[in-house]
């Protein structure tokens, strides 16, 4: 069925003058561009999604990391004199850990390959053109 289809439009196609077959042609294309950029659009909002995830857990990181830090440093300054600081040696030892737990996940919620699915598209869409213009 959809050889004989196809046939059927490649006979009427060949039945056109050369003006209405660009018309044609402008016409496909115009439609293939607007289905890629609502495609593109829709893989574009998933990938803000998950990168605003991403950014939240590496802000947070970020967040903890200055603190677990700041905790650090007092414990360094008080570790001198008395055995006192132990304890927030070890609070700020648990926040850098808390810290780097949160960084990993962000960084794994981070897109990997940007518009994955529209670049396989558009490869494949021009294959396809390069192909029928063969």
């Amino acid at each position: 069925m959809d050889l004989e289809s196809e046939r059927l439009e490649r006979s009427q196609l060949e039945s056109l003058t050369t003006a209405e077959l660009i018309r044609h042609a402008f016409a496909e294309a115009r439609l293939l561009v607007k289905a890629e950029v609502l495609h593109a659009k829709k893989e574009l909002r998933e990938e803000v999604k998950a990168a605003r995830t991403g950014g939240i857990l590496l802000g947070a990181a970020g967040v903890l990391a200055l603190c677990g830090v700041a905790a650090l440093f007092v414990a360094l300054g008080l570790v001198l004199p008395v055995a006192a600081p132990l304890g927030v040696l070890l609070v700020g030892v648990a926040i850098l850990l808390i810290a780097g737990v949160l960084g990993f996940a962000g960084v794994k919620k981070l897109p990997k390959k940007p518009l994955n699915h529209t670049q396989e598209r558009l490869k494949a869409d021009f294959g396809l053109a390069r192909e029928t213009l063969q």
